[in-house]
């Protein structure tokens, strides 16, 4: 497909730059927000066309959503999805659930319209840097055809498969990112209470073989992906490690919240049988409960 002209809904910090982005790479570039002097800074930037009705769409390519909410993205597909051209492709690059993307895909079928979940996993200075990454989902032909735009917002792609499967990608990145923020919160907590150099900690935690990375790259992508439990430091082993930091923290008077959540599944595991497995085995009580860590085969 030949791609000529995009529209950018949505101007705010990451929109702005995205829209930029797109502009760069010679497309021309409509825009529209809410905020009019946003679309006027884009055309004073870029020089950007404001949309100033759906029937500025009728010879759009392809469509940008970068917008604060699902609930708005949909509202604003309702409203030009019957002005768009019948090969044209909608890009979200907003964070959104799956079920997001199948209402959004839902309203544009009616139409023969496509979607691309195209999430953006990046601050404002890495998509300004040109490092940003886009979690992808939806139809291969549609991504494809779509492909140049998608280049230019951030070369650096990853494709999930369908429909949502990017968009949950990075809810789920997002989860680990603020649930491990916590985490490390309450470290530096506990550090700082027994004395411990911060800085020392961090270079602790950020080796390859220690604190942040082994249950990533060894006890899930090896041990749980490939149900191997045998040997390793066992279980029991693991949740006397946990109990001792609760200790810990019991001494120093520390409030600890993910740390003391965590602890339940040790417990649960170890009344379940698993203390003398490894201690990814902590992933069998989610298998236990029908949910496995793993898609089984």
């Amino acid at each position: 497909m030949s791609i000529s002209k995009v529209a950018v809904y949505g101007l705010g910090n990451m929109g702005y730059l995205v829209a930029e982005r797109i502009a760069a790479a010679r497309f021309v570039t409509k825009v529209a927000d809410l905020d009019k002097t946003l679309v006027q800074r884009a055309q004073d930037g870029f020089q950007a066309v404001p949309i100033n009705g759906p029937e500025d769409l009728a010879d759009v390519d392809v469509v940008v959503l970068s917008l604060p909410s699902p609930a708005i993205s949909l509202a604003v597909l309702g409203q030009i999805a019957a002005r768009l051209p019948s090969h044209a492709v909608v890009l979200e690059t907003s964070t959104v659930n799956p079920k997001d993307i199948h209402a959004s895909k839902k309203l544009l079928d009616s139409f023969g319209l496509r979607i691309v979940d195209a999430s953006v996993m990046a601050g404002v200075s890495q998509m300004k840097a040109g490092t940003a990454m886009l979690l992808m989902g939806g139809d291969p032909a549609a991504v494809a055809d779509s492909q140049p735009v998608l280049d230019a917002i951030a070369p650096k792609q990853i494709y999930f498969g369908d429909s949502g499967a990017g968009a949950a990608a990075k809810v789920i990145n997002n989860a680990v990112a603020h649930a491990v923020m916590v985490v490390v919160a309450e470290a530096g907590a506990l550090a700082t209470a027994s004395g411990v150099s911060c800085e020392k900690l961090v270079s602790l935690l950020s080796d390859p073989q220690m604190g942040l990375h082994r249950p990533l790259t060894h006890r899930y992508a090896e041990r749980i992906a490939q149900g191997n439990y045998e040997g390793g430091m066992p279980l029991d082993a693991a949740r006397k490690d946990s109990v001792l930091a609760l200790e810990l923290a019991q001494t120093l008077g520390v409030p600890l919240f993910a740390i003391q959540g965590s602890h339940t599944i040790y417990e649960i595991a170890a009344a379940s049988g698993y203390g003398r497995d490894d201690y990814a085995a902590i992933a069998k009580v989610w298998a236990d409960w029908g949910k496995p860590a793993v898609p089984t085969a």
